[in-house]
């Protein structure tokens, strides 16, 4: 199952020092290098047992580490501008999500995947009270954070619940 942590952002790169405090907290070595793949997605070269992903938003930021790869996102919960919600989301998708629910849904899914996919080109649904994925290996979960929504995709099953990390505790 993949872990996943979410701290308040005090200053720039606290996304990078969270996963330093998730890597070493899980796993009891210290993090190692970070490279980028063509398309962006950060990776662990000497780690490949080991997938990441980072989000951030204006005040908090969130890191998901698994044994499979992963995507996560965090949104600040705000009014958006005319327009957005049929830019992100198809209608039918509304009914059973709201607009901040879709937005970090698809963009854990393109993190997951590793480069863009349209947004359209991604429908999430709800079957029996759970998130369907646009791909029946992918696994989604939802999650309300003091005024955020946030999302955790993966190949494994996300995890029941983030761990809240005090940014003072951040490497």
């Amino acid at each position: 199952m993949a872990t996943a942590f979410i701290s308040p952002l005090s200053q720039k790169g606290d996304a990078y020092r969270l996963l330093r405090y998730a890597f070493e907290r899980l796993y009891a070595l210290p993090c190692p290098e970070i490279a980028k793949t063509p398309e962006g997605k950060p990776y662990f070269p000497l780690r490949p047992d080991v997938f990441f992903s980072l989000s951030h938003t204006e005040d908090m930021a969130m890191v998901c580490l698994g044994a499979a790869p992963c995507g996560c996102d965090v949104q600040l919960v705000r009014p958006l501008r005319p327009g957005t919600a049929a830019y992100v989301c198809r209608d039918e998708e509304l009914l059973d999500f709201d607009f901040f629910q879709l937005w970090t849904l698809k963009e854990s899914f393109i993190k997951l995947r590793g480069r863009f996919i349209p947004y359209k080109d991604m429908v999430f649904r709800r079957v029996d009270g759970s998130v369907a994925a646009p791909a029946p290996d992918v696994r989604s979960r939802l999650y309300d954070v003091d005024g955020h929504a946030a999302a955790v995709c993966a190949l494994e099953e996300p995890p029941a619940a983030l761990i809240s990390v005090p940014a003072k505790n951040l490497p």
